[in-house]
Formats: C-alpha cells, sequence, structure tokens
C-alpha cells in the first residue's frame, strides 16, 4: 500500500499536468515551475497510520503564463481530476531549471551584448564558447518584470569543464524571463581576458598518486536495513524517505522502536532554504546572493548518482521525479543513496579488576542526496546512530565562483586564486525545518547552557557550575543564537511522558559549526533573509508555514516568512512544535580551493535527553570476529 507522503511518480506528475491543462486551459506559454506532492495534513497521516482511510492523493502546481506575467498555485485531486484551489502569486515564482538555458542562449544571441564582447576580442565562433549564468535578481529590479541577471566567462574549448576559470569581467546582461529578451546590458569597462583553462580532470595535469591501495567495504549478508517503497527500517528505527522539488531529500515519520513500542521523534525534516550572499562589491557581481530552495528548488538539480562513486558499501537507492517547465515528467534514477558506515566506536571500558575490555564499534545509517547548483556541488547526509542520535551534515564542494579582476590588483573582499580571477568572500546558510514530536506531539521548548556560580558558600572552590534552563513561553521567547562558549543547547521536552527518574523525555539539538550574515540588517538582502535574524527560531506547527523566507523569495521585497509568522507571538508551551535552525559555512577562498575545491562540512546533531531510561545502544554485540591479537 503507498504512503501518503510518496512523493508523486512519473504517471503522477503526468496526470497533475494534465489535469491541470483540461480543467484550468492553460495558454500554450503556460510553465510549470514545480509540480510535488500537496502534502496531506499531520493529521490526516497519523489517522491513516492508526488505521484510518488514506488521504485523497493531491499534487501542487505552481503556474506561470508568460504572456501575461501571471502566476499561480493550483492543488489538483488525481483520483477525482479536480482543481481543488486556485492561489495567485504577487510577486515571482521560482526560477524553472530550462529557464536557464534559454535566457542563456538570449544573452548569446542580443546584439548588444555581442558588441560588448567583441570589444573583448570575443567574436565569430568564441560566441558559442561563451558560457552563460543567470542568476535571480533580488530586490534590486522590483518584481514587476520577471528578470535574472547574466554573467559570463570564456571556456577555452566545448569539452572545457572549468566555465569558471575565464571570468568575461564588467558585463552583466538583464533579461526578461517571459519575453527571453535582454531588455539591458550594464558594461563596467573591458577587462583582460585569463588565459589558463585551470581544469581539475585527469589530476589537473599532474601524474595520479601511485601509492594508493585498494579499500574493499563488504558485507556478504546484505544490509542490515530494510526498505519497502520508501519506508525504511534499520535496527531500532523506523522512517519514511521523501523528496520535495523544492527541497530536495525529506524525512518523514522518524521514531525509535523501544521496548515494543513505536517512539516518534520527528514527523518531518528537511533543509526548507538555503541561501548564499557574495560580500564582493566588485561591480559584476555586487548583486550576488541566492535563494538556492525558493528561488531555484532543489529537486531538478539532484544528482543521479553512480556506484561505488557517490556512495560505497551495500547501497540501496531511490529514484525520484520531477517535471520540466512544460510539463514533462524527467526520471532521476539513483536520486537517493542509502548504506551503512562504520564509524568507530561506539562505546568501550577497560575494567582496572578483570583486565577486560568490553566495547562495541558504531555503525550509522547513511540517507544522502547531492545537488549541483550552478558551480556549488550540496550533499546532504542525514545519519541514523545507534545510541539514539540524529545528525544532519552538509558537505560543500565544486567550483568557487569568479569574476575578472585586474591582475595583482589590491583585493579586500576576494582572493585572487589564479592571474586575473578573482573568488569573492561569502557565505553558505542553510535552515533546517524540523517538525519535532518528541514521544507525542504536545512538547515544550526551552533552552539550557552553561553558567559559573559565584564565590560562595554553593561555590567555596570556585570551580562549580550549573546547567540553566529558559523555557519558550512564546515565540518572542525563542529567537535564539548560538553560544558555544556556554554550550548552549535547544531541548524539546514531552511533560507528559517521564523516564525512569521521574523527568520529562526530552531530544536537544546541538548546533555545530555556524556564523551570523555579514551583511547589514538593511542591506536588500538582509530584508529578504529575515530568517537569518537569529539561529533558531520555534513555532507552533501550521501547515502552510513552510519555508522560512516565504512561500515566493523571487524578486520579494522581504518581510515575509519567520518574521511575518513569529510577529503574532504564539503561544509555545504543551503545542505541536517546529524548530527552525540555521546553520552555515563561512568561506573566504584559499588558492587550495582552486580549481575544484576539497569538502567542507557543517551540520547539527538532534541528541536524546533523557528520552532513553539508559544507553541504548547496550545491546549492539562486540565485533568479536575482528578483535584479534596484534
Amino acid at each position: 500500500m503507498a504512503h501518503p507522503l510518496d512523493p508523486l511518480d512519473a504517471n503522477e506528475l503526468e496526470r497533475a499536468v494534465a489535469i491541470a491543462r483540461d480543467v484550468l486551459g492553460l495558454a500554450e506559454q503556460a510553465r510549470f515551475i514545480e509540480v510535488s506532492l500537496a502534502e496531506p495534513e499531520k493529521a490526516a497521516v497519523i489517522t491513516w497510520r492508526a488505521g484510518g482511510s488514506a488521504p485523497p492523493r493531491q499534487a501542487e502546481l505552481t503556474l506561470l503564463d508568460n504572456a501575461t506575467g501571471e502566476a499561480e498555485v493550483a492543488v489538483v485531486a488525481l483520483d477525482a481530476g479536480e482543481v481543488v484551489s486556485r492561489t495567485p502569486i504577487a510577486g515571482q515564482p521560482a526560477m524553472a531549471d530550462d529557464e536557464f538555458g534559454e535566457a542563456a542562449d538570449a544573452v548569446r544571441a542580443d546584439p548588444g551584448y555581442r558588441a560588448a564582447l567583441a570589444q573583448r576580442g570575443i567574436e565569430g565562433d568564441q560566441v558559442d564558447l561563451v558560457h552563460v549564468e543567470p542568476w535571480t535578481a533580488g530586490a534590486f529590479e522590483g518584481a514587476e518584470r520577471r528578470l535574472a541577471r547574466a554573467i559570463s566567462w570564456l571556456r577555452s574549448s566545448a569539452d572545457d569543464p572549468n566555465p569558471y576559470a575565464r571570468p568575461i569581467g564588467g558585463l552583466v546582461a538583464i533579461v526578461d524571463l517571459n519575453t527571453m529578451q535582454v531588455v539591458r546590458v550594464d558594461d563596467h569597462g573591458p577587462l583582460p581576458l585569463p588565459e589558463q583553462s585551470w581544469t581539475y580532470r585527469n589530476g589537473g595535469g599532474l601524474p595520479y598518486r601511485d601509492d594508493l591501495r585498494p579499500v574493499e567495504i563488504s558485507q556478504p549478508e546484505g544490509p542490515s536495513f530494510q526498505l519497502d517503497g520508501n519506508e525504511l527500517s534499520w535496527q531500532r528505527w523506523r522512517l519514511h524517505v521523501g523528496f520535495s522539488n523544492r527541497e530536495g531529500l525529506v524525512l518523514n515519520e522518524i521514531a525509535y522502536e523501544d521496548d515494543g513500542r513505536l517512539r516518534p521523534i520527528c514527523h518531518r525534516a528537511s533543509i526548507a532554504e538555503l541561501v548564499i550572499p557574495y560580500g564582493d562589491p566588485n561591480p559584476t557581481m555586487h548583486f550576488k546572493n541566492v535563494f538556492d530552495v525558493g528561488e531555484y528548488g532543489l529537486g531538478p538539480l539532484i544528482n543521479q548518482l553512480e556506484r561505488g562513486c557517490d556512495c560505497l558499501g551495500e547501497i540501496r537507492y531511490l529514484d525520484a521525479a520531477h517535471v520540466d517547465s512544460r510539463g514533462t515528467p524527467v526520471l532521476l534514477r539513483n536520486a537517493i543513496c542509502i548504506h551503512e558506515e562504520d564509524t568507530g566506536l561506539l562505546w568501550k571500558h577497560s575494567a582496572d579488576v578483570t583486565g577486560h575490555a568490553d566495547l562495541a564499534r558504531a555503525r550509522r545509517l547513511v540517507i544522502s542526496c547531492i545537488a549541483t547548483v550552478g558551480n556549488y556541488e550540496y550533499a546532504y547526509y542525514w545519519y541514523l546512530q545507534q545510541d539514539g542520535e540524529i545528525r544532519f551534515e552538509a558537505k560543500l564542494t565544486g567550483i568557487i565562483h569568479t569574476a575578472g579582476i585586474e591582475p595583482g590588483s589590491p583585493q579586500r573582499h576576494a582572493t585572487e586564486v589564479a592571474p586575473g580571477v578573482a573568488a569573492g568572500f561569502h557565505q553558505h546558510f542553510f535552515t533546517a525545518r524540523l517538525d519535532l514530536d518528541v514521544d507525542g506531539a504536545e512538547n515544550v521548548a526551552y533552552e539550557v547552557e552553561a553558567a559559573p556560580l559565584p564565590a560562595g558558600p554553593e561555590n567555596p572552590e570556585g570551580s562549580a557550575f550549573v546547567s540553566r534552563r529558559r523555557t519558550f513561553a512564546r515565540e518572542s521567547d525563542a529567537m535564539r543564537d548560538a553560544s558555544p562558549l556556554t554550550a548552549r543547547r535547544w531541548r524539546v521536552e514531552n511533560p507528559a511522558r517521564r523516564n525512569r527518574m521521574g523527568t520529562p523525555v526530552a531530544y536537544e539539538l546541538v548546533p555545530g559549526d555556524t556564523v551570523s550574515p555579514m551583511a547589514l540588517p538593511e542591506s536588500q538582502f538582509r530584508r529578504r533573509a529575515g530568517h537569518l535574524d537569529h539561529h533558531l527560531w520555534v513555532t507552533p506547527y501550521r501547515p502552510d508555514e513552510r519555508f522560512p523566507a516565504g512561500e515566493h523569495p523571487n524578486q520579494a521585497a522581504g518581510g515575509d516568512g519567520l518574521p511575518r509568522w513569529t510577529a503574532a507571538d504564539r503561544t509555545l508551551e504543551n503545542e505541536d512544535l517546529v524548530l527552525w535552525y540555521t546553520f552555515g559555512s563561512h568561506h573566504v577562498p584559499r588558492l587550495e580551493d582552486w580549481p575544484v575545491m576539497p569538502v567542507v562540512a557543517c551540520g547539527f546533531a538532534l541528541r536524546p535527553v533523557g528520552f532513553f531510561d539508559q544507553n541504548p545502544a547496550l545491546d549492539v554485540p562486540p565485533p568479536a570476529a575482528h578483535c584479534e591479537p596484534a
């Protein structure tokens, strides 16, 4: 039986498009910006899980009429063949994947743009080698016209894997995406064109190392997890693996089987937004800030993974599907990878009295996908561990984004990684949406952090410290920032469920590496990305509050999403709670990041605190077959 949260397959996508065309009478120019499962409300899924009827399968379509510029969101019932609702979009929907290629062609064909290329000595067949990259326009150009800003590089050849080695400095084309016409060319003056192509293939011109010996990962009896459709079980863990056109990988109904009872932990977990602001005021690049989830959508950009390359071991894959902007289904094979990893010690102790060492080795379940967004790869890894911990890690790699400069000129906001090639300082901010149900839906959120006691009778030696609690009664209490020096954590507890010591069961969010935004609060980027004002927000669950920067951030003025919702200052105690946690990577490019960047990782953990009555990994057997005397 299908799960209500199963993503739409290719047949359902095709039917959703057909219903929309037939019932709405869509114009020939209509674009299907996004078609995804209209996820049933949480209560309907819980009712189905308890034996009730399955909620109807519905699709949510974001539609754009290029002729009129009007956009809307329509929900269609797949079985009934009906349109359930239609909601106009006041601003601009996200850019569809194939709009990028069409806009690039329009730029290369524009006479004004070609004249600017000619001033830089790029003419004739060379124009075909110009790599044009349209970026969303932010709030710089308003929202009346659907626009993109295109910047360019010159490839050394048609099969050059690194288009970012030879930036065409000083040149920006503004494209109307509805008409696919260039409306303006901003030319800040030619700059020298770098000569070297800086390939990274085949060792970048260096001989490969010859001192690596094979490492083989073998599970002769197969993996320890079971996959039934999109429902996944591994040891005590149970969950559903989903896929969203906008977010990519989504995990649903994460639960842990404990003493015969299935205990819910998180109803839905995803990375709901990913924003990248650049800090280089170079006139070709000053506008660069993107909302990769809200302005583009990660789903269509997910890689089709290859066995033995992206994942190692005994692997199972899940396919995914989306539609191109003309409504044709596109199948992504091997979009999501599931496998196990050995991660070293799980626990160990050597007893002084007996001289015997007891230990268990740690194994974790890995659920991952990789998206290529222009120059960057974002690899998402969700880890389920044997000690009840859930981890998320984003791995960043790819090619750093470049701009043309005068070779050797001083750079305060960028690193010159090659003569005339500057990589601007920038940041990456991921926002996790965590719909937690810690042993049930009625929870309380609070903050704990360490604090030393003042000298006195309670602290005679000066070494005593306590863990202080701050309960979040309302949304205004829960706008908080990371504080690693005080070991600040954020917990969600269930007061109605108690552990063997009589305290409420809880999970805590443990921040990893993060950073604050460097853009000023009054900047157009910060106005649009108000969710970055704090690392943590807590809101009561509402099915229509899905994305921290709002439903449609493309060319929006700002103020939507978390800042707007939390202005109501709703109560949080004994509520169904959603945690929004923003973490990030601060990137001042190095020479070592060129011409392709080694992986940099960032993330967070969800750790049980009194959720279990003891170490839940005591029953992991020792690795006796591998423990041999040296």
